[in-house]
């Protein structure tokens, strides 16, 4: 009991680290500028933030939201990215234990959850973030038990899964913007979901799809509906296209769900002819 204490308190202060830099990420990457260096500055005063003014959450309280050097109001997104950071990576912990996979879908959550706050603010997704996805995700297959039970399969897996991710949303890009006229789908989407693919595998990367779009079509109509946005205005697919893949970590394979609802669709239907 003492040890997954332990190992649950490892990863949580992990989580909050790598949650401060994906703040910088999030900062830095849409403005072209480096992750690594210089060290952390107020975007105010430019004044060099120390390290004791740097502790994920805890220097957000401490500080009363406010710079030490200028007094200006530091944003609770940070502290909250940071939070979400910590909670995605127990989430990984909760699915994969003290494991080898788990640092690899630590790096899955937290390039995802940068992903969705560039693209919301920004609307763009830095192909580094999608590179790394591919890089990381097939560099590791071999081990991915998830994919497959053997060695050779979780290869062909990942790979197919790169193949579809990517392939699927250009096709999708590629019919919409001849039917449309106009672009039906940004190629860090493409990308994304390139990564995605060599991640979950083909099967589970369609079904992120599918996902994705429901919850973009149930966030755009509403969003059309309360007059936030203009018909035919574009909003940002990789959010959607990130929780779509996060929850294909947690759901049942798309196969067996699709059984389970056709089970359900019969039992209600037999229900209703006894009637």
């Amino acid at each position: 009991m003492f040890e997954i204490i332990f190992e649950i308190i490892i990863v949580f202060l992990c989580g909050l680290f790598f949650g401060s830099f994906a703040n910088v990420c999030i900062y830095r990457m849409p403005r072209d500028l480096s992750v690594i260096k210089p060290r952390s500055r107020c975007t105010q005063c430019e004044k060099q933030i120390k390290w004791y003014d740097n502790i994920p959450v805890l220097s957000y309280i401490f500080l009363k939201g406010k710079c030490r050097g200028c007094g200006s109001k530091i944003s609770i997104i940070y502290p909250v990215i940071e939070i979400i950071c910590a909670i995605l990576f127990l989430l990984m912990y909760y699915l994969f234990g003290f494991s080898y996979l788990l640092p690899v879908f630590c790096i899955f959550s937290f390039s995802l959850l940068v992903i969705t706050a560039i693209d919301f603010k920004f609307q763009i997704i830095p192909d580094e973030l999608s590179l790394l996805l591919v890089v990381v995700g097939f560099g590791t297959s071999f081990l991915n038990y998830t994919l497959a039970d053997t060695v050779l399969q979780r290869l062909i897996q990942s790979f197919l899964g790169f193949i579809v991710g990517g392939g699927s949303l250009y096709i999708i890009a590629v019919v919409g913007k001849w039917v449309l006229k106009q672009d039906a789908m940004g190629g860090g989407d493409i990308k994304l979901m390139a990564g995605v693919g060599a991640f979950i595998g083909w099967e589970k990367v369609l079904f992120a799809i599918f996902i994705a779009s429901l919850l973009g079509s149930i966030v755009g109509f509403t969003l059309i509906l309360f007059k936030k946005i203009m018909r035919k205005e574009a909003i940002a697919f990789g959010p959607h296209l990130a929780v779509g893949s996060m929850l294909t970590l947690f759901l049942p394979p798309p196969a067996v769900m699709l059984n389970t609802i056709l089970i359900f669709e019969e039992q209600l239907l037999f229900k209703l002819f006894l009637r």
